[in-house]
């Protein structure tokens, strides 16, 4: 009986042993899983975080990019802007259709103003200048004393605008006077564009006729000191 007893022991004791060996194996796996889960995510996530600073260092490389290129758009755009003012300029200095005929009509008082008579005075064919622009004629004749007459002439080049005294002769009145006659005829330089553009452009030549204003200042300001 105690033999049987001790038997039985024995396999219950065995059986024990079997089933904590179960356990230990399970118990194994799992962290082998666990272990291998582990790593399978730190690897995931260095991947994504590198994915992440790429992208992020992508991104910065870009705007960086675009902020270049609107910066040079800036500059390139002011450029425009100043060659577009330094056209506008040039083009003040050509006359309106309505300022050629005011100039027409403000010769008879220079005239005046100097003892210049004057014998015929008429507007002639102009000369077309490219598709827009055109040279205006006066055809003149006046008569006065030399000294007088230059003194006029300057006058009229006194004038912001392009105006060339073209073909001019002149000649004694006569072999006992002291007055000559000045035949010729005065181009003037005219755009019919004239009014509306400046209107169009009003902005740019706003601000930088006020640019130009305030370096003039700054530099009479160092001059004088």
């Amino acid at each position: 009986m105690f033999g049987l007893g001790k038997n039985k022991s024995k396999v219950v004791e065995d059986e024990s042993i079997k089933d904590k060996s179960k356990f230990v194996v399970v118990g194994f796996a799992v962290m082998i899983i666990a272990l291998l889960a582990f790593l399978f995510s730190e690897i995931y996530t260095s991947i994504q975080l590198s994915k992440q600073n790429k992208l992020l260092t992508n991104t910065g490389n870009i705007q960086q990019e675009s902020d270049n290129i609107i910066i040079k758009m800036a500059k390139i755009g002011k450029e425009v802007n100043k060659n577009e003012y330094e056209y506008i300029k040039e083009i003040m200095k050509f006359m309106s259709p309505t300022e050629f005929q005011n100039f027409k009509n403000s010769i008879s008082g220079m005239a005046s103003e100097f003892n210049v008579q004057i014998n015929s005075l008429n507007e002639s064919e102009s000369d077309k200048l490219g598709k827009i622009y055109s040279v205006n004629y006066i055809e003149y004749q006046f008569l006065s004393t030399y000294q007088n007459l230059t003194y006029f002439k300057n006058k009229i080049a006194e004038s912001d605008f392009k105006i060339n005294i073209i073909d001019e002769n002149i000649s004694r009145e006569n072999a006992n006077s002291e007055k000559v006659i000045a035949q010729g005829k005065i181009g003037v330089y005219v755009f019919p564009g004239k009014e509306k553009l400046l209107k169009d452009k009003s902005k740019i030549i706003e601000k930088f006729k006020a640019e130009e204003e305030k370096l003039a200042a700054k530099n009479k300001a160092e001059t004088e000191n």
